[in-house]
């Protein structure tokens, strides 16, 4: 199918967008054949997207966590918590927690190959009691009001979770200055650091929401998955990634939550839980008979989730999700032949801020259909021809912040369309997996295996569920997350 397939290819336009990543990650293999993943008996394994992920996500206050969250409000608990991995990075005699240490050589490594010059680390771990007394030294030099913005205070130190990094050239040059931000290392840092892993913590002009100035050098691991997260989506600090999430009271409060429909019309959300899985459902609605799909989509990108449905009467209505709770009345954004459509939804180009839909009639003649001012779709534009049989999925396959469409084949192969990021396609399609005409619907994931982590969750014709995790262009994590979901309609 992949050779008959005409796309329209901007590559010439558009290669300066893409990046692609040079991470040192583990691959967690699961049935893994020349890097495609083939479905296991009885399951079928699904394609990576998250269509629109919330803006933020709660804190994470779990000293252990990669993901904790530490500044001027947030305190560790306990105060004098210690981490129990600490290793001796690179033989520096400063000490980082073992899995950050490792990221950190691969980062170091990176630095030197792209001709930087170089790092050398300057300060790593520091107890309760070493932070009493460096804090205690700015406070007798610089009083205590500057001392606050350069200097934590013990209990509230980020080298104190073991995860953090001050570094320089190796040289020497700019140790714990500013002026690290202007050379070569700290510009590749700055720009290369998340693909290991790493974030520059306090980044310039930020002081305001950090509660500390401008520091380059201070380095903070919070794994590759959060770091690539805060990147693809332009989060420049910790707070503004945690702020706290705007949909608490709504009825859908997690980009990890599953939504579904039964054979009565009630609507059901499964809360998603810290531990990988999915707890009892809760009812949110009623009266979702005669659905042909339907997805979970911010649609008007005000942070809550929406519900765009998919009608087999040939509608197509969004129903605006409540800060409060509930959804708001039905609003048609596409009327008249949409039951014969197959499609998929998700954030197609940089040029538009809100999430669309591409799709196909019987013709097989791929179209996007911009939604511009967050109500009707606007008229669509042809991508590409011969997409007959196909069923899509947007998703950030390569992990580059630009939207692919994974498409599945009669036949159970799973073929990437890279796309280009400005509604075009890029290269080939390649195939990245094989045996996956065993499944019935895949629901996009986001944070269901830990902060900043993307996957489906995929039911399969026996009504199982398995969660596929995604890295950068490969599978990683797959687990059970659910049996007996027969009957049940879950929502994209």
């Amino acid at each position: 199918m992949g050779d008959v397939m005409q796309v329209q290819d901007r590559q010439g336009l558009k290669g300066k967008f893409r990046r692609r990543a040079a991470a040192c990650a583990v691959f967690l293999a699961v049935a893994v054949v020349g890097g495609a993943v083939s479905a296991v008996p009885a399951t079928a394994s699904a394609l990576p997207a998250t269509v629109n992920p919330l803006p933020s996500v709660d804190p994470i206050g779990d000293p252990t966590s990669y993901s904790v969250l530490v500044n001027k409000s947030r305190p560790l608990n306990p105060a004098s918590y210690a981490p129990s991995d600490l290793v001796n990075a690179r033989g520096s005699g400063q000490y980082m927690r073992a899995e950050a240490a490792a990221w950190l050589n691969g980062l170091f490594q990176g630095a030197a190959d792209a001709g930087t010059g170089g790092l050398s680390i300057v300060s790593g771990y520091r107890s309760y009691a070493q932070q009493q007394q460096v804090y205690a030294y700015y406070v007798s030099i610089y009083g205590q009001a500057y001392a606050d913005t350069i200097s934590a205070r013990p209990g509230y130190s980020e080298h104190q979770t073991g995860l953090a990094m001050d570094i320089g050239n190796a040289a020497g040059s700019c140790g714990l200055s500013t002026c690290f931000g202007d050379t070569a290392a700290g510009k590749w840092v700055a720009a290369n650091a998340h693909k290991y892993g790493f974030i520059v913590r306090y980044p310039n002009g930020y002081t305001g929401t950090t509660g500390y100035s401008y520091e380059p050098w201070h380095l903070r691991y919070v794994g590759v998955a959060l770091a690539t997260d805060m990147n693809r989506r332009g989060f420049p600090t910790l707070e503004q990634y945690f702020a706290g999430n705007t949909a608490v009271a709504a009825s859908i409060k997690s980009g990890a939550d599953l939504v579904a429909a039964d054979a009565s019309g009630r609507l059901l959300r499964y809360p998603a839980t810290a531990a990988g899985g999915y707890m009892s459902a809760v009812q949110i609605g009623s009266g979702w008979t005669g659905l042909k799909q339907a997805f979970v989509v911010d649609w008007d990108i005000d942070g809550v989730y929406d519900l765009l449905a998919q009608w087999n009467n040939g509608t197509l209505g969004v129903f605006r999700g409540l800060p409060t709770g509930g959804f708001a009345g039905q609003v048609i954004v596409g009327d008249g032949g949409w039951d014969r459509m197959t499609i998929t939804v998700g954030k197609w180009t940089h040029a538009d801020g809100r999430p669309g839909v591409v799709g196909y009639f019987p013709d097989g003649v791929l179209r996007y259909y911009p939604n511009t001012f967050g109500g009707a779709l606007s008229s669509p534009r042809t991508i590409g021809t011969g997409w007959n049989g196909m069923e899509l999925t947007i998703a950030d396959w390569e992990g580059d912040g630009a939207n692919d469409i994974l498409a599945r084949t009669p036949s159970g192969s799973l073929i990437n369309y890279r796309g280009d990021g400005w509604a075009g396609f890029y290269g080939p399609a390649t195939t990245v997996g094989t045996g996956w005409q065993y499944m019935r619907v895949l629901a996009p994931s986001f944070g269901l295996t830990g902060a900043g982590t993307r996957g489906i969750t995929a039911q399969t014709a026996d009504g199982n569920l398995y969660n596929y995790g995604l890295g950068r262009g490969q599978w990683t994590t797959y687990g059970q997350v659910g049996s007996g979901w027969n009957g049940l309609k879950l929502f994209k």
